[in-house]
């Protein structure tokens, strides 16, 4: 929940809005520039699922390293991850109910923990397969937010789990942007899943695998309580000194090593590796077709050289004939 307020003192700064008037915007860099947008991908939804490219579900759910959703802007071309702490809609491998399809390629890793208390999936991810920026820090996704509505309103937590919270962002590794999601159990699951360390980041509210290359499932021990240390120190947000060693990752076991998720067709307009490749193909094609073209020419040319021996032999042709007719005339 990064938010910036900027306060215009000027109507000409703000065009027909009032004076004064505060516009809150994400702290984060804003999103590339699209400039060529990217063809869809060949995907088309499950018959019956209710998944589309445009969908504004916000179903939520985590059931291995190659099967669960994240919550993400509904337009990055437009929207940081800031931005859309409000309205952020949910991207699944597996989508249904008004989910959209996660997009190919942008999930690197992810590495599924599940706990007593919890689940949680953590990974890194390709920011410019969604137009997000690199460096775009990111912000909390949780069901209870400023107001204790949630931030986006009206997530659906499936499998019996009632709380969650997600970050997502490119700062807590720089130049390996992470994301972490964690959905807990119970009643009393809330300090598993406590949302309110939202300055902290992936690496020290959920400890867990960001460095390991695959997709993997492991059984896991709880580990420490969201903000806890060690047995005797919990971190609450605005005390000093703020730590800067995270606290340690659960211990694991019966870890299984799967295959990354199988590539859906799933590419969205504001692809920038799609555009770019789909540039070059273009490019490359426009080339070929260049000297294809310059060698159709030369054809051409070769063409019109033989149509001109051929009206030069016809030249000739005529001028023997009127000849030999001016001669029998003179004779005459």
């Amino acid at each position: 929940m990064f938010f910036k307020v900027l306060t215009f003192a000027s109507t000409a700064l703000l065009g027909s809005h009032i004076a004064n008037a505060q516009v809150i915007t994400g702290d984060g860099p804003r999103p590339p520039a699209l400039t060529t947008p990217a063809k869809e991908g060949s995907w088309t939804p499950p018959a019956g699922s209710g998944a589309s490219l445009t969908g504004m579900g916000r179903d939520l759910y985590i059931n291995s390293a190659t099967d669960f959703c994240l919550l993400m802007p509904p337009d990055p071309v437009n929207q940081n991850l800031v931005d859309a702490e409000a309205v952020a809609v949910s991207y699944c491998i597996k989508p249904t109910n008004g989910t959209r399809p996660m997009p190919d390629g942008f999930i690197k890793t992810a590495h599924y923990r599940e706990t007593a208390d919890y689940v949680q999936i953590s990974g890194t991810y390709d920011p410019a397969i969604m137009n997000l920026a690199a460096n775009d820090c990111g912000g909390e996704y949780d069901n209870h937010g400023a107001e204790g509505v949630g931030n986006p309103v009206g997530v659906n937590i499936k499998n019996g789990y009632t709380n969650f919270f997600e970050f997502i962002g490119g700062c807590d590794i720089p130049g390996n942007a992470v994301f972490c999601l964690r959905t807990c159990k119970g009643d009393q699951s809330y300090p598993y899943c406590r949302n309110s360390l939202d300055l902290m980041g992936c690496l020290f509210t959920m400890p867990g695998d960001y460095d390991t290359p695959g997709f993997t499932n492991c059984q896991a021990d709880p580990g420490l309580v969201v903000g806890a240390f060690n047995a005797t120190y919990t971190f609450s947000q605005g005390m000093t000194p703020t730590p800067t060693i995270a606290p340690p990752a659960p211990q694991s076991s019966q870890c299984t090593t799967t295959a990354s998720p199988t590539a859906s067709g799933v590419t969205y307009t504001w692809n920038q590796e799609a555009a770019a490749a789909q540039t070059a193909a273009t490019t490359t094609t426009s080339s070929a077709r260049g000297t294809s073209t310059g060698q159709s020419s030369s054809g051409t040319n070769s063409n019109a050289a033989k149509g001109d021996s051929h009206l030069g032999a016809l030249g000739l042709l005529v001028t023997s004939t009127l000849g030999a007719l001016i001669a029998a005339v003179i004779v005459l």
